[in-house]
């Protein structure tokens, strides 16, 4: 009889008992489970309520990501840019200096000289044009895979035309011959010396400049293309017109240096490079304005990454201060179900009455 009791005692309690300790069991487990891995669920579906909110917050962190990617990105190539841009405006100084020597000094040193140091110079610009980032030229526009220039300039096609325009000084006025080696330098065809994208008028070359997205159905104007402009209505290319000025100088070594030709010449290029000069500085300036511009973007983005982060956190990280309580709640809990049960199984009819 008293087995009987026991066994009806223990069997018709127990049951509840040790469905209350699976479920303990296994919140004990999820608990620990969060203490773990610092999150409420291992999958959006048990978030419950809560993953509607999750899963439209993941995707837009990871769009806020690659946004700031492309402004670190585009950062990077305009830093690469500008500095070749300040080794362009050096070699366009050095030139000058030689002009204001040459203006001064008629001398057949003086002359060979400077021709010598354009030769060497139209290589470096050449050099700098095609100036990478990674696999991207940064004066290439849109097109960036293919070189800006695209052959040597001190033996290209234009080289060799404006050598010959030079040549006819004497014969030919100055003026002329100014005007004749400024349309060279103005029309050249593809390959001699600009890739085809390149090898266009000034306005629609600076349309090929690069364009980032930086946000929701933003893009920006990045770097600047070798050919363009300086500003939107400008009909003249800086670094057309140094390619033509070192072109100029470095033929100069046949030409006769007691003309007054010569000296109009002369004349002619230090206004060009007086142009060329404040170009260079126009198109530093509009780098130095993008540069600003996608710093601010990037402080917008951080803030937006972070404030979307944070309420993802509140979606989806537990609080592990209240998780580790919960676990020695649950956990006592356990224990003290444990010793019911084993209480129990040792019941007799006396221990009910």
């Amino acid at each position: 009889m008293t087995g009987t009791i026991s066994s009806f005692g223990f069997g018709g309690i127990s049951s509840q008992l040790l469905l209350g300790v699976q479920n303990l069991s296994q919140a004990k487990d999820a608990l620990q489970l969060q203490a773990s891995t610092g999150v409420l669920a291992s999958s959006y579906a048990d978030l419950g309520s809560s993953r509607t909110q999750a899963l439209a917050l993941q995707p837009a962190i990871t769009q806020v990501s690659a946004w700031t990617s492309n402004v670190t990105n585009a950062q990077t190539t305009l830093t690469t840019t500008q500095s070749a841009l300040s080794q362009i405006s050096t070699i366009a100084q050095d030139l000058t200096s030689s002009l204001s020597t040459l203006g001064s000094t008629l001398s057949y040193s003086t002359v060979t000289t400077a021709a010598s140091a354009a030769q060497s110079a139209l290589t470096s610009l050449g050099n700098l044009l095609n100036t990478r980032q990674g696999d991207s030229y940064v004066f290439a526009g849109q097109q960036n895979t293919i070189a800006p220039v695209s052959t040597d300039l001190g033996t290209s096609d234009l080289a060799t035309q404006i050598a010959q325009a030079v040549s006819q000084l004497g014969s030919t006025n100055a003026a002329d011959v100014l005007s004749t080696t400024e349309n060279l330098a103005a029309n050249t065809s593809v390959g001699q010396p600009f890739s085809a994208t390149l090898s266009t008028a000034p306005d629609q070359a600076k349309q090929q400049n690069t364009r980032v997205v930086v946000g929701q159905s933003e893009t920006v104007s990045v770097g600047m293309v070798a050919t363009q402009g300086a500003t939107s209505t400008s009909t003249t290319s800086p670094i057309r017109d140094l390619m033509r000025n070192l072109m100029v100088v470095a033929s100069l070594g046949s030409s006769s240096t007691s003309t007054t030709d010569y000296s109009s010449l002369i004349s002619g290029l230090q206004s060009s490079m007086d142009t060329v000069t404040s170009g260079l500085g126009t198109m530093s300036g509009l780098l130095g304005v993008q540069q600003n511009s996608l710093t601010n973007q990037t402080a917008m983005l951080t803030q937006m990454s972070s404030a979307l982060t944070t309420q993802l956190g509140q979606v989806k990280d537990a609080d592990l201060a209240q998780v580790s309580t919960q676990v020695t709640d649950t956990n006592n809990q356990l224990q003290a179900s444990y010793s019911l049960i084993a209480d129990m199984k040792g019941m007799t009819l006396a221990s009910y009455l």
